[in-house]
């Protein structure tokens, strides 16, 4: 009997966290911890993610300086604040465009894993984008004046309150729309049996209007499985892809707490590189000991990938990079001169297109190696972790120096003036309200099928994916702007 593609495997892994359904048998899970039996691993479990959080959470939000101290602006000339003064709007339009990509790669990985050709294109490896991004333009726009080099601003000044309210104004809505609507369709269209009366399933529910499922996902480790419900006793929110909510909240929590180290770091390219390899060692360390120790890559994965403590660093380097773009910096790996100010909009839209190109050939490179057929079956169990985990972990420099590279080249390079295109403009607009849609269109489309996802056609998936682009679009401009603004009145 022919083993399924290497992506099909894998999705079934997944799928094993969502409250769907498939007629199929899955495969058998991991037997869960016993304090009683594996007492060393439980403690190394936690020793890991323990110093994981302790590392990110002290590295990043270190004691308090005080935000008016001469200190603060040691070693900054009234030239050097001159010249921030005068350098004025940081140009990110193109950076709209850019997440339109993020947004789709995402998307297309799902369709594509999910369609006749079973190929998965990793689209997790761009989930670190969007927490660069967003710690960087958070940066840009509710601190710039108070991160910036000088004595005269005060980081008091800073209203948490208001930032926190705009934040929820910005998400909680379509989190709560997306997730209540998913249920309420379950509850009327599944008649199968056993799942909607399961007690994990309302436990589940419950974690996802609190918000709390990727907070405690690493319990999964020690508890056992329920075949009813969803195989996890702490699954993935009922709208699986809002676990990205989950775990950018903790960012916005940590935010304004961050900003007096925003603004004492002065040699921010280093930093931005020791939080790269803080986030990157610690990312594969907790994978790795899910894939060999536990014998459970859910568990690794995704409380590597998820678990809201475990990503501060990721997001934390995308503001440093808002606050080294703030001074006039432009690069975090290598830098190049030029003799004339047009001839560097040239070379950093020529570096812009370089580093995108690089991003696609090493995720082409990776699902190439993720679909060639091997004959060891342990190099085959080991190989998609593998891959997926290094991509993962050690994209984020090459991500903040395109970011960079973006802010700088105006209209110039390939890159810049496609992203920079009404299209791809459009579709950063919508990414959001696409994104949180995306997943769930394709599995309610399913659910009227006889095998459910076994039996996805390809009229299903394009079909789904321009729907999900139309619902995207009219969720913005119907129910996400004007929440957003009623909320943030």
């Amino acid at each position: 009997m022919d083993s399924p593609p290497p992506s099909s495997r894998v999705y079934e892994n997944i799928f094993q966290s969502l409250p769907i359904i498939q007629n199929a048998a899955p495969p058998s899970p991991p037997e869960p911890l016993s304090w009683q039996d594996d007492v060393g691993l439980s403690l190394c479990f936690v020793a890991i993610l323990t110093l994981t959080a302790v590392a990110n959470v002290f590295f990043c939000i270190p004691r308090r300086s005080d935000p008016a101290s001469p200190a603060a602006s040691e070693g900054v000339s009234e030239a050097q604040q001159g010249l921030r003064q005068k350098e004025g709007r940081v140009d990110t339009h193109a950076l709209t465009g850019l997440r339109g990509f993020a947004a789709l790669h995402v998307a297309l990985g799902h369709y594509c894993a999910i369609s006749p050709v079973h190929v998965d294109l990793i689209g997790g490896a761009s989930m670190s984008f969007f927490y660069l991004l967003s710690g960087f333009v958070m940066t840009l726009g509710y601190a710039k004046d108070l991160v910036a080099a000088d004595s005269s601003s005060n980081l008091a000044n800073f209203n948490k309150r208001r930032f926190w309210r705009n934040r929820f104004a910005r998400l909680f809505p379509m989190y709560m729309l997306t997730n209540i609507v998913y249920f309420l369709v379950l509850h009327f269209s599944w008649q199968g049996p056993g799942m909607l009366s399961s007690t994990n399933f309302d436990w589940n529910l419950a974690l996802t209007f609190l918000g709390l499922n990727m907070w405690i996902y690493p319990l999964d480790a020690w508890l056992p499985t329920d075949a009813v419900c969803c195989q996890h006793q702490v699954a993935l929110p009922s709208n699986f892809v809002t676990w990205t909510v989950q775990t950018m909240a903790v960012f916005y929590i940590v935010f304004p707490y961050m900003l007096p180290w925003l603004k004492a770091v002065k040699r921010r390219r280093l930093v931005i590189h020791m939080l790269f390899w803080l986030q990157a060692v610690t990312f594969l360390s907790i994978v790795s000991f899910g894939v060999f120790a536990l014998k459970n890559f859910n568990v690794g994965y995704w409380s590597a990938r998820a678990w809201p403590l475990s990503r501060i660093p990721v997001f934390a380097m995308g503001c440093l990079a808002a606050v080294e773009r703030i001074h006039g910096g432009g690069h975090v790996t290598c830098r190049f001169r030029t003799a004339d100010a047009g001839g560097e909009a040239r070379r950093w839209g020529w570096r812009a297109s370089v580093l995108g190109a690089c991003y696609v050939l090493i995720l082409t490179a990776g699902v190439v190696l993720n679909e060639v057929p091997v004959k060891s079956a342990t190099f085959a169990r080991l190989r998609d972790p593998v891959i997926r985990s290094l991509l993962e972990a050690l994209v984020p420099l090459l991500f903040i120096d395109l970011i960079l590279a973006l802010t700088h080249c105006g209209e110039s390079g390939i890159l810049a003036r496609v992203c920079r295109s009404k299209p791809m403009e459009w579709m950063g607009d919508i990414a959001m309200s696409f994104y949180m849609v995306h997943f769930s269109v394709i599995l309610i489309v399913s659910m009227f099928v006889p095998q459910h996802l076994q039996a996805v056609s390809w009229w299903m998936v394009v079909g789904s994916f321009a729907l999900a682009m139309l619902l995207g679009w009219l969720l913005t401009r119907f129910f996400e702007d004007p929440c957003r603004k009623c909320l943030r009145a």
